[in-house]
């Protein structure tokens, strides 16, 4: 009950106007979504999760437009966003500079394998701009890699902005960032629809991983090294260029061969369940702790 009175108390507050943009909470609004429920990442983009059922509850199925951020959190870091979008929420304006927003975790870092720009980052939206037409609220923007934001999540955010274009219904539309521990950098997204006309039409509940394949990203911080390399990129932010330390990162251990793996190595899934652990650390510290690096993924 505690939770109903809470998120009909925020949403009478969006109702006043059409498509109105507010800066609040939506803790009370969003299951508790946590990694341990999402499969290790294993070279797939994106997983379904639930049977592709979102999490919404029936009282949050309407068809009044509306689009709610959460507060940035104690470490800076951006939260879930939820929205029923519609005709009335899509852009009229073209996108304008964000490049004053800083979300947790940024890092300036370029590869030159990483397509035009080079950047390893982009100021990710939780809620796509094609979708709201919030270019720089700095609650709806994280730390995610070119590879989700221009990938995995636009697969997604497509399928709504051309359901809506098309039907002119609306959408029940929630993402949440999902980050492990405090980690300034997000795992991963948990991106959720439903159709309100129609009933479903529309559906998808899915994980999309925050990586970028051939780059180790040290999630607690946002630094970065190529797979292979131990500081191959040129890290810059307003005060000038920075070298790069050996990031602590996930590697997975073949306790049965003492060998550690990338997670996206292929031959983690052919580890038997027993003999599979995870190990969060530097290469160094695997190494000390009696494990050599796989020759096939190079760790």
């Amino acid at each position: 009950m505690k939770r109903i009175a809470a998120f009909i108390l925020i949403f009478s507050l969006l109702c006043v106007g059409a498509a109105t943009y507010a800066d609040g909470s939506i803790s009370d609004t969003v299951p508790v979504s946590t990694l341990s429920a999402i499969p290790l990442y294993d070279g797939t983009d994106y997983v379904v999760l639930q049977n592709n059922q979102p999490d919404f509850f029936v009282w949050q199925i309407s068809s009044t437009p509306y689009v709610l951020f959460s507060r940035l959190d104690a470490l800076g870091r951006t939260g879930a966003a939820m929205a029923c979008l519609g005709p009335e929420t899509l852009p009229t304006q073209a996108r304008g500079s964000m490049g004053n927003v800083y979300p947790s975790g940024w890092q300036a870092t370029q590869y030159d394998n990483l397509g035009e720009d080079r950047y390893l980052y982009n100021r990710s939206h939780v809620i796509a701009f094609m979708l709201c037409g919030d270019n720089a609220t700095p609650e709806n923007l994280f730390t995610g890699t070119g590879y989700l934001n221009t990938g995995s999540m636009v697969i997604f955010e497509s399928q709504v902005a051309d359901y809506i274009s098309r039907t002119k219904n609306h959408v029940i539309y929630r993402c949440t960032p999902i980050y492990a521990g405090d980690n300034l950098v997000a795992s991963g997204v948990q991106m959720e629809a439903y159709s309100v006309e129609d009933r479903g039409a529309l559906c998808f509940n899915v994980f999309a991983f925050n990586i970028q394949p051939g780059i180790v990203i040290d999630y607690a911080t946002g630094k970065s090294v190529q797979e292979g390399a131990e500081a191959s990129a040129t890290n810059v932010d307003r005060s000038g260029p920075q070298a790069t330390e050996a990031p602590k990162v996930t590697y997975v251990l073949n306790t049965n061969t003492k060998k550690f793996h990338y997670p996206s190595c292929s031959s983690v899934k052919d580890i038997k369940d027993k003999h599979r652990k995870n190990f969060y650390g530097t290469r160094e510290e695997a190494i000390a702790a009696g494990y050599a690096p796989c020759g096939r993924c190079h760790p």
